[in-house]
């Protein structure tokens, strides 16, 4: 399916998972960029046009897969290189303006970023005028389900797309409403399953009409478009932590219970009710150079927590808990301890953490003045110049409730909500000088001339 045709001056072409960036002049369509169209889909789940999560994704057929991979063989050879790999944000910016003025496809390595898989380091380079990203990059591959991932390791590749909204909503995540998602169930449907349980005693025959007396949750954005890819991630990463915690999905990895299966294994006695899971950034305290123009994002980038709620009948409303459930906080815990294991069997949460990446890299930029101090201009990365869009999805906004349960020693259901906070502004107020980064900035800063990205050199 197209996208939207903006008349701001690039198209955005969805194929799968990956993307096709087309720029155009003015009103003048730009080619299709080679990937043509597919539906679109995130980590496993799709957006009807009613703007409802629906199904999971199919693997792509073979003859597509090697569409989307003809396109990537065209990428520099520079790039089956594994390391560490620099990208000049003043060459993606020259990059991208060259494409809109000329009328042509932006190639691969820029809708890819060259195959770079974390943002690890931020330079300011005043000598060049520059920001450079930094962080492990390689070959790439088309995988089943057409995601462009790392050859050896999987892990998706960041997109120039996510990077631009990131980028261009620095402001909304340090505001109070942030970048946040949740699913939630609505205050009639609460309040229309609790009649429905004053009437009947549990049993497995009940849940669809346990389900249908909820009706569809509700998905709440806040700080970034709706419409964007960004959003879709936050939806599906949220989503399918939902449906592990319920055991609603079976577990990726080994030894990996939903909260259901903890409390069946202790055959506790627990009410009806709701724990909330929700993921947000873990960051360990930026380490910068003594100079302030080298910095490194550490630590895993995303934890797990709980709020524990149950519902009541007043007003159909969740209030929260006198005492937080302690499977709930066991098993938020095990998703924090394991969020790298479990990513690289979904990897839906590897570009969850890309996205939190790109933020921080965001609110740093801005905090520490950094274009500033470049002396940069980054009018079209940061859409101030309204020249350049970013594609459109279609916006999600419902999922239909399901519920599961287990037996103990009597029979209980339990519901659960979720959600995930992008709070950027909070990691880059942390950080402490590290004598040694500044070495590694100029290591990095061998630059490969008239390039907008090179792999660096020991």
């Amino acid at each position: 399916m197209a996208a939207r045709v903006s008349n701001l001056g690039i198209r955005f072409l969805t194929a799968a998972i990956a993307l096709a960036l087309v720029a155009c002049v003015s009103q003048v369509q730009g080619q299709g960029g080679g990937f043509g169209f597919f539906q679109q889909a995130i980590g496993g789940i799709r957006v009807d046009p009613n703007n409802a999560l629906t199904g999971q994704m199919d693997q792509l057929d073979a003859e597509l897969r090697t569409k989307l991979a003809k396109q990537l063989k065209a990428a520099d050879a520079d790039i089956k290189q594994a390391g560490m790999r620099m990208i000049s944000l003043k060459g993606v910016q020259t990059e991208m303006t060259k494409a809109l003025s000329a009328g042509k496809p932006i190639d691969a390595e820029l809708q890819y970023l060259c195959g770079i898989q974390r943002i690890e380091y931020v330079i300011a380079d005043p000598e060049n005028n520059d920001v450079i990203l930094a962080g492990f990059g390689e070959d790439w591959r088309v995988n089943e389900l057409g995601n462009v991932v790392g050859v050896t390791t999987g892990r998706p590749v960041l997109k120039l797309e996510d990077l631009l909204v990131a980028m261009r909503t620095v402001e909304n995540a340090r505001r109070d409403y942030g970048i946040s998602v949740s699913i939630d169930p609505t205050a009639e449907g609460v309040d229309r399953l609790q009649k429905f349980y004053s009437g009947n005693s549990f049993d497995p025959s009940m849940v669809p009409q346990i389900e249908q007396a909820m009706g569809d949750n509700m998905i709440s954005l806040t700080g970034i478009p709706a419409d964007s890819r960004y959003a879709q991630i936050l939806v599906a990463a949220d989503h399918k932590m939902k449906r592990l915690s319920m055991g609603l999905d079976p577990a990726p990895i080994a030894n990996f219970p939903s909260m259901l299966e903890m409390i069946q294994a202790k055959n506790a006695e627990i009410r009806t009710m709701s724990p909330r899971f929700w993921m947000e950034c873990a960051y360990q305290p930026l380490a910068k150079s003594e100079d302030g123009l080298v910095w490194n994002l550490r630590g895993t980038g995303v934890k797990t927590l709980t709020e524990e709620s149950f519902v009541t009948r007043k007003a159909g409303k969740q209030d929260k808990a006198a005492k937080a459930n302690k499977f709930a906080s066991q098993w938020a815990d095990m998703m924090t301890e394991r969020f790298e294991e479990l990513a690289s069997a979904e990897p839906i949460f590897w570009e969850l953490r890309n996205l939190m990446d790109m933020s921080v890299v965001a609110a740093l930029i801005v905090k520490e003045d950094l274009l500033a101090k470049a002396s940069l201009d980054l009018a079209v990365i940061n859409g101030t110049d309204n020249q350049v869009s970013t594609p459109t999805w279609n916006v999600p906004k419902t999922v239909p409730a399901q519920c599961s349960y287990v037996r103990t020693s009597r029979s209980w259901i339990v519901t659960a909500s979720g959600g995930i906070q992008v709070d950027s502004w909070s990691v880059v107020a942390q950080s402490e000088t590290v004598n040694e980064l500044r070495k590694s900035g100029d290591a990095a800063l061998s630059r490969t001339a008239n390039r907008w990205w090179w792999n660096a050199t020991n």
